[in-house]
């Protein structure tokens, strides 16, 4: 489910044979290391999982739509609301992404050819299903990357979604985007629109909310304007790669200090602690060198 998978591995052993053999603070630096790298594991490693929530008409399955380039989710037109989740995944994953679907209980999945090294998950309405919504959104937190709030025009300053959904879940800003969708509506006012709606977010605890503008409306046409988004979606790739390969460099340079902390010091279980850094050094640069030279 992760790339960093075998980094966590090599981690557990580093710990497990070190232990009894390093001064305790360095013992416990690495833990946090691992700690980071627990934290880091909950994500899909070679692709950026997005979920998108919004209430009813506010044109979030349209939106899904624009993102996938063709109609995958039924809009409002044939289907009141959003009462399943639905995942599009892309044609040629780099991953076996069973275990992430079982993670966010999704069965409804379809391949999107047009989809790059992203994942989009269609949420249930919030207000559209006797689950409490946020607790959906909650459950989601620890496999996705990014969570897009939807947010109609008209009601983008309702206390519900404020009160409800929105300040409770301001721990999370980190993942949080913003969309004001159907901004062809405000006939030219989109970047006051857009201002109020930061201003309203930030009082919600959210410090330098990200907002953008979208068209998407509830009609068959996906030829719509959500290029911002897509823009914030990429760089949520890059800046997951970029914290990635700046942890395994930090992973990597502990492992060397920890080799040589224990240069001259005899006994066969400073040995295998040495030969478990080792280890623990190359898979952190095989991470490393992953996340900082791909460019397709």
């Amino acid at each position: 489910m992760s790339e960093l998978r075998p980094l966590e591995n090599a981690m557990d052993i580093c710990l497990a044979r070190s232990e009894d053999v390093l001064e305790p603070e360095r013992w416990d630096e690495l833990q946090r290391l691992r700690g980071m790298v627990r934290e880091r594991s909950g994500f899909v490693g070679d692709v950026v999982v997005v979920a998108l929530a919004g209430g009813t008409g506010s044109g979030k399955s349209s939106l899904f739509n624009a993102l996938c380039g063709r109609a995958v989710a039924r809009v409002s037109i044939e289907r009141p609301t959003t009462s399943r989740a639905l995942a599009a995944i892309p044609g040629d994953h780099p991953a076996d992404l069973d275990p992430l679907m079982d993670a966010l209980g999704v069965d409804d999945v379809v391949e999107v050819d047009s989809l790059d090294r992203t994942v989009l998950l269609d949420l249930p309405d919030f207000d559209s299903t006797f689950t409490d919504h946020r607790a959906i959104v909650e459950s989601v937190l620890s496999v996705v990357d990014a969570v897009v709030w939807v947010l109609d025009p008209e009601k983008y300053n309702d206390l519900i979604i404020h009160d409800t959904f929105l300040k409770p879940l301001a721990p999370f800003q980190d993942q949080m985007i913003f969309v004001l969708n159907q901004s062809d509506r405000l006939a030219g006012h989109t970047a006051s629109v857009l201002d109020s709606v930061r201003l309203h977010l930030q009082s919600d605890g959210y410090l330098s909310p990200e907002v953008v503008a979208a068209v998407a409306r509830a009609t068959e046409t996906i030829d719509l304007d959500v290029e911002d988004l897509k823009a914030l979606i990429a760089q949520r790739f890059d800046a997951k790669r970029t914290a990635t390969a700046r942890l395994a460099t930090e992973i990597a340079a502990a492992a060397n200090d920890l080799w040589v902390a224990l240069d001259g010091v005899e006994g066969e279980d400073v040995a295998f602690a040495r030969a478990s850094f080792v280890s623990l050094g190359v898979t952190a640069a095989e991470v490393r060198f992953r996340n900082t030279t791909r460019s397709e």
